[in-house]
């Protein structure tokens, strides 16, 4: 008889219970206070990594195109592993900087590791704002200064089209000024913005002083954005083949197993389509821990609500409740995560 009933909703439940009211603490304890200024550390070329020159590659060669050149490769080494590259043409007013994020977090004994990378073009205004337009994967969860403009494009990859469209909205803004030169006058700049920029959000209540006064902290305030943009499902740089893909995999793979796999198995253990044995439901396992790892590796999803909408959803949908209780699609969603973190391990450039 079937069971309406099974592990997965109570897991879940339980998890967006931890995300919703539990994590808050975990992000205090891995959030790193932020310095009033930024040390700067030039890196030439030759000090480059193999695997670094082969990331900045494909953006050096969209943007050669554009006539730009590298002007400087440079990191913060009071503020993680991040590194940035800032490009220059004589000819315009618009700078471009590259940034490359990796972070690395340990929850529970289980390391998850994230690589991301973001363009940006920048022209500075006659009038002092400063006007941004980027392809930055997750949008700010800090509040926007009056004198930074900002477009946001997180699913713009073609850096002749995040050109076009910021030369198309800086044509509107008045004149530019000339941008920094020299690798000073870059660092310069920087700090210059970040202590206009860290003024504001004090202001605003998204930054607070560290006791002592050596160091700026993120408050609740920002920490209650992050876990509500947790939840929105497109609100980060996406790519529609994937999506589309993915979806496909959670719903095809899980109804085969229940629908084609699971009864065949059944008639040569058992000798009947009708009755599921337990070698049967081996059988529905092995296809959504396979969607599972397909779908972390291939496509990068590790968010346990779209691994649910996709292999919890169409199978009961379709097959009803007629496969047991076990919690099919939380393997689905643990097999998911595992692969998607071996998937970016193997994309560090900054960190091993």
């Amino acid at each position: 008889m079937p069971i309406p009933f099974d592990l997965d909703l109570p897991y879940y439940l339980w998890t967006i219970y931890k995300v919703a009211f539990d994590s808050k603490d975990r992000l205090r304890q891995n959030s790193r206070p932020i310095p009033l200024r930024f040390d700067y550390e030039e890196i030439p070329e030759s000090a480059l990594t193999p695997a670094q020159r082969q990331y900045l590659k494909p953006f050096d060669d969209q943007l050669t195109g554009l006539n730009y050149r590298p002007q400087c490769t440079f990191r913060a080494k009071n503020f993680g592993t991040n590194l940035l590259r800032r490009y220059i043409n004589p000819n315009d007013a618009a700078t471009c900087a590259l940034t490359i994020v990796e972070v690395k977090a340990t929850v529970n004994q289980v390391v998850s590791v994230r690589n991301a990378c973001a363009v940006e073009f920048a022209t500075r205004l006659a009038n002092g704002n400063l006007f941004l337009t980027r392809n930055k994967p997750l949008p700010s969860i800090f509040d926007q200064p009056p004198f930074r403009i900002t477009q946001d494009f997180p699913n713009v990859n073609d850096l002749a089209e995040l050109k076009r469209r910021h030369d198309s909205k800086a044509a509107t803004l008045g004149p530019a000024k000339t941008p920094p030169q020299t690798f000073n006058e870059v660092c310069d700049e920087l700090n210059a913005e970040h202590e206009r920029n860290a003024k504001f959000q004090l202001e605003r209540g998204t930054y607070q002083m560290a006791p002592g006064g050596n160091a700026y902290l993120v408050t609740d305030k920002v920490f209650d954005r992050g876990i509500r943009n947790h939840f929105l499902p497109f609100g980060r740089r996406i790519s529609i083949a994937l999506v589309v893909l993915s979806a496909l995999i959670g719903a095809i793979l899980p109804l085969f197993g229940i629908l084609r796999l699971a009864p065949w198995i059944s008639q040569q253990t058992v000798g009947a389509r009708d009755a599921y044995s337990p070698f049967a439901h081996f059988g529905i396992l092995f296809c959504y821990c396979l969607a599972g790892c397909l779908i972390g590796y291939v496509c990068e999803a590790q968010k346990f609500t779209w691994i649910m909408l996709v292999t919890y959803v169409p199978a009961h949908l379709i097959a009803g409740w007629t496969f047991g209780w076990l919690p099919y699609s939380t393997l689905a969603f643990t097999c998911a995560y595992f692969a998607s973190q071996s998937r970016r391990r193997a994309k560090l450039v900054l960190q091993t």
